[in-house]
């Protein structure tokens, strides 16, 4: 009963409420229904630095009204944006830096503080990461490291953990954030080593490589006695190692805070083969190569002078042939290898330059070849002893300086003689002097100069090595020409008689002999000559011939002169004028009064004969 009467109560009011409600439902089953709104990135995935485009769709609720775009928790630079008429909308922004790899979402939403959104979409941020070529190797191996994962356009350095971290070199990535660095793996111990790639902005990643041991050697084949050099990379730090050579242990020696060391030892005495070299640190890292041993010579010293006596000492060569020893491509000596294939072989250095030079040993079969280096160094500059310096001498001159002493014997000399102290004008060059002294020749005589016209010289030693000293400090020396005589008879402006007797003071010089040249003039300028007298010996001259000179009066004298020429035909000045004139009055010569006198003793001594003879056979009565 309460039920029915309580419907009673309220049927007037849900009657309408039944009417509304399908009315209400076809209504809103006749609207279309509105698609949410839809955010798309482009691209999806990247690294701080990315330019990423944010394209909006389906926003036609919100023409007009402006959206707001975060990345994360933080609005980007294009916020807000006003939605077109179309719905549609595009911007971009770069993903931040600092931003840590993973999920990160993109929201919009309709207001900026509003803890709902409109449309959400999300981005990966790679892992930094980096990748090599080769993973393990001796140090020089060449390796690529690839890297991705790393801020868009930031320099990346890339490291190298050896003792202390060493800095590889720096790379830029690509707007993918992606690099890609070329490198050799230093010098370094064994074992694994980080990689390190990094960047001021926080983005890194390591991997490894692990340095092998290696040995390398200088040679690939030697003989007994050679000298082999072993050299070693990535092994212990500060490690002893030893050095075997097939059953013999020919070295011992610790590494540096690298792993590196080297090591010189001579080829043990071992039959021809192929042998094991190894090399094994206390830590246990080892190498090994191989090496070949063939037939084998010494040569009892690598260095030396011209003239050394040298001993080549072989094994292992064909028993019984002649094996050949060069010296350069000159042979110098062969001896005959015994049963053993031994010999032994001795020879002198022979003429050769300075430095190294190749000793080959060869039967036809087996060749051994050795440096010998001829010592280089020059010889003593000569010391300078005559002419002296500033000094005179003759035209021929006698040029005289210490000996040299060398190892590389013989020392010869070179000399110049020049007429300036740069020895860029020579009047002399003489080259591979054997003595320590040089005469000029005839033909080499020297032009007479005046004492400041001086000549210079020096000389410098080359030895059997063909090794050079300097030259000598230039000395100088100068060639004077004869005085001119000093006229001493006829007395000037004196009568004189024929014969006329001239005579002068002898003159002297450092390039005898002299001789003289007359002349006699009518006049003081000496250009009408009436007796020139070439080449005389002696100072001084007997004119007999009356008739070689006219009569002159002594207002018109008769003039004279002399000069002297030496050796080298260096001519001195005439010698100041003379005069004199000849007597007119009649008088004999010397000669023909010396003459009449004779003429006399002799019809005197005949007179007397006669009378004799006739007093003799007559006798008086």
């Amino acid at each position: 009963m309460k039920i029915t009467g309580c419907f009673a109560k309220y049927h007037k009011s849900l009657l309408p409420l039944a009417v509304a409600l399908p009315l209400l439902a076809v209504l809103i089953l006749s609207v279309p229904a509105l698609a949410a709104p839809v955010v798309t990135l482009t691209p999806t995935t990247g690294v701080p630095g990315t330019t990423v485009t944010v394209s909006g769709t389906v926003f036609d609720s919100y023409k007009g009204d402006n959206v707001y775009i975060f990345f994360d928790d933080m609005e980007i630079d294009n916020s807000p944006i006003e939605i077109p008429d179309t719905g549609t909308f595009t911007t971009h922004f770069i993903v931040p830096t600092g931003s840590e790899p993973g999920r990160h979402w993109v929201r919009v939403r309709s207001e900026a503080g509003s803890t709902s959104f409109l449309a959400e979409n999300f981005f990966i941020i790679e892992e930094a990461e980096i990748e090599l070529d080769v993973l393990d190797g001796p140090v020089g191996t060449e390796v690529t490291i690839s890297g991705s994962g790393f801020h868009a356009g930031r320099t990346v350095t890339i490291y190298y953990y050896n003792i202390i971290r060493e800095k590889l070199g720096t790379e830029v990535a690509s707007p993918a954030g992606e690099f890609s660095y070329h490198f050799t793996i230093p010098t370094s111990t064994a074992g694994k080593h980080r990689i390190a790639a990094e960047n001021a902005e926080g983005d890194s990643a390591e991997t490894e490589f692990e340095v092998i041991p290696e040995i390398m050697l200088n040679l690939a084949s030697g003989s007994p006695g050679d000298l082999l050099t072993v050299s070693g990379t990535g092994f212990g730090y500060r490690s002893q190692v030893n050095i075997h050579f097939g059953i013999y242990t020919v070295a011992t020696l610790s590494t540096d805070e690298y792993g590196n060391f080297d090591v010189e030892f001579n080829i043990p005495q071992v039959n021809s083969a192929i042998y094991d070299v190894k090399a094994l640190d206390e830590l246990g890292n080892l190498d090994k190569t191989q090496f070949t041993t063939t037939a084998g010579a010494s040569l009892n010293q690598s260095t030396g002078s011209v003239g050394s006596t040298l001993t080549v000492r072989g094994t292992g060569f064909e028993a019984g042939q002649t094996v050949t020893v060069e010296y350069d491509n000159l042979s110098i000596a062969t001896a005959t290898a015994d049963n053993n294939g031994a010999f032994t072989a001795t020879f002198d250095v022979p003429l050769s330059t300075g430095g190294d030079h190749i000793i080959t040993i060869s039967d036809g079969t087996s060749t051994r070849m050795f440096a010998f280096a001829v010592e280089s160094e020059a010889p003593p500059v000569p010391d300078l002893l005559l002419p002296s310096d500033s000094s005179e001498t003759s035209s021929q001159a006698y040029l005289d300086w210490r000996d040299v002493t060398d190892p590389s014997l013989p020392v010869a000399y070179n000399l110049q003689v020049a007429s300036d102290r740069n020895f860029s004008t020579l009047v002399l060059e003489k080259e591979g002097l054997t003595d320590s002294e040089y005469s000029l020749t005839e033909a080499e005589r020297l032009a007479a100069t005046a004492k400041q016209a001086l000549y210079f010289w020096r000389v410098k030693a080359i030895d059997s090595a063909s090794n050079e000293s300097e030259w000598s400090a230039p000395w100088s020396f100068y060639i004077s020409a004869p005085p001119p005589p000093a006229l001493l008879h006829p007395a000037s402006d004196g009568p004189s008689e024929t014969p006329i007797f001239f005579y002068w003071q002898d003159v002297t010089s450092l390039s005898p002999p002299i001789t003289y040249t007359l002349q006699i003039t009518t006049d003081l300028n000496f250009t009408s000559i009436v007796l020139e007298k070439l080449g005389m010996a002696d100072s001084e001259y007997l004119l007999f011939e009356e008739a070689e000179l006219e009569l002159f009066k002594k207002a018109e004298p008769y003039y004279w002169r002399v000069k002297a020429t030496d050796s080298a035909n260096n001519e001195s000045e005439w010698s100041p004028p003379a005069s004199f004139y000849l007597d007119s009055s009649f008088s004999f010569p010397g000669w023909a009064t010396y003459t009449l006198i004779s003429i006399g003793v002799i019809i005197v001594g005949f007179i007397a004969f006669r009378v004799g003879r006739q007093t003799a056979f007559n006798p008086p009565d």
